[in-house]
């Protein structure tokens, strides 16, 4: 799920690609910038049909049910607000979503790739420093158990690569590579025998089902 954050007035907006080339906004970030006071009240106008629920996962990693709406919802909340500035948000959002059409890719996050980057190479090292006897194997592990566990947190049967997952994703990935660099050094520290893999998998994943169930 790609995740695009633009900013209107000094109000971020975040989209989110739900299907191919169709945009949708996070409901919240929409209220805002009209001058809603609570979100639901601008959500209960607006058609059964061109609102949705999904969960997105927040700056520290929490995971968090978010209301989005469609360009159809998004004017509709507009032609509901008293807002003067209304219009012109209008015009703003019809502009930068026929530029958002054009181009689905993620360029808007390529900082936080290398920052990715930054982030993995660090968690490396820690691996480096604290093992007995590190070797190139412990990396591999390291970032298949981790990738493994993100895909299948986001809902994919198969691996996904590092460099095929979305912002939402790299996000939680950043915290569970740390825990399986930690869980690794502890076990080796420690000689503890027992699956990393399997640990992980269910930390997350277990998580993941909480919340299911939760909502």
């Amino acid at each position: 799920m790609n995740i695009r954050v633009e900013s209107w007035m000094g109000n971020d907006i975040r989209f989110v690609e739900m299907t191919t080339d169709d945009w949708w906004a996070v409901a919240k970030d929409v209220a805002k910038a009209l001058g809603y006071s609570i979100a639901p009240h601008m959500v209960r106008l607006i058609d059964t049909d061109e609102k949705d629920a999904i969960h997105l996962t927040d700056s520290i990693g929490r995971r968090q049910r978010m209301t989005v709406i469609s360009e159809t919802g998004i004017y509709e909340a507009i032609f509901n607000s008293e807002r003067q500035e209304a219009r012109e948000f209008k015009k703003w959002v019809k502009s930068l979503l026929k530029q958002l059409r054009k181009n689905s890719g993620l360029e808007g996050f390529q900082i936080f790739r290398t920052l990715d980057k930054d982030h993995q190479k660090e968690a490396m090292k820690r691996l480096c420093d604290n093992l007995r006897d590190p070797k190139v194997p412990n990396f591999a592990k390291a970032n298949t158990i981790t990738n493994k566990a993100v895909s299948t947190k986001f809902g994919h049967p198969k691996l996904i690569k590092k460099e095929q997952m979305t912002p939402e994703m790299l996000i939680a990935r950043q915290e569970i590579l740390d825990d399986t660099v930690n869980l690794m050094t502890m076990a080796d520290k420690f000689r503890l025998d027992f699956s990393i893999s399997q640990t992980i998998y269910g930390k997350y994943l277990g998580d993941e089902q909480r919340n299911r169930e939760a909502n």
